[in-house]
């Protein structure tokens, strides 16, 4: 059976779909990449907003040297819909001239999947691809971690809670000022931030408020029999 090693941060639905396709998931810690498909094939996937934050935060070249330095075939996938991205931008051109410098300076093949089924559907082709070739019987993610600021640490803690991302994340923190007082505010104070509505408000207070208990025989939540989910 094909298997895909999914990094523990991405999204749960594009691990979703992929046992839906019949890949073996497992979750870990991966850095750097989001989805390793062979020993030497690992895929950074980035959504628009986010390859646009990365650029103007001057983290993306930093991913990729990483990404090259630790993988002979690194591949960047950008999610989402571009060109309406690019209409809501002051500057396109900005795009271009990262995509052209990823491309032609770094070698780095980049990818445009529409939503997270195209990007599943790229993850199993070309997975099944290199596991079809290689015939290896482990793959053995290559760990290259960078070293987090103390904001990037504060980022990455609200990014956890449900339904946050690294943009909602940052009001959050200008908002409130730390990571303590984001996890201590009320769903009225939660909903006052642009971004955040009566759900997600209830959803992250429900998951801080929770009880934690253990159970040993519970299976894991991405166990094949968990799902049933149809195409």
């Amino acid at each position: 059976m094909v298997k895909i090693i999914v990094d523990t941060r991405e999204p749960a639905i594009i691990p979703l779909l992929l046992l839906k396709l019949g890949i073996d998931v497992e979750r870990q810690p991966v850095t750097p990449g989001d989805y390793i498909l062979a020993s030497d094939c690992a895929v950074e996937r980035k959504t628009i907003q986010d390859f646009f934050n990365s650029l103007y935060s001057g983290r993306l070249f930093e991913q990729t040297e990483r990404l090259r330095a630790s993988y002979a075939k690194p591949i960047l996938v950008i999610e989402g819909d571009v060109k309406e991205e690019l209409l809501s931008r002051q500057n396109p051109r900005a795009f271009w001239g990262a995509l052209l410098k990823l491309q032609m300076g770094y070698n780095l093949p980049t990818i445009n999947t529409h939503d997270p089924l195209e990007t599943a559907d790229l993850l199993v082709t070309l997975a099944k691809q290199l596991q079809t070739r290689s015939k290896e019987e482990h793959i053995h993610p290559k760990h290259k971690p960078k070293l987090l600021t103390e904001k990037e640490m504060q980022i990455y803690a609200v990014c956890s809670l449900p339904g946050v991302g690294e943009n909602l994340a940052v009001r959050l923190l200008k908002h409130f000022g730390s990571v303590r007082r984001v996890y201590s505010a009320s769903k009225t104070e939660l909903t006052k931030v642009e971004g955040i509505g009566e759900v997600k408000a209830e959803q992250i207070t429900r998951l801080l408020d929770k009880p934690f208990t253990e159970d040993k025989n519970e299976q894991n939540i991405f166990n094949k029999s968990t799902f049933a989910l149809d195409r």
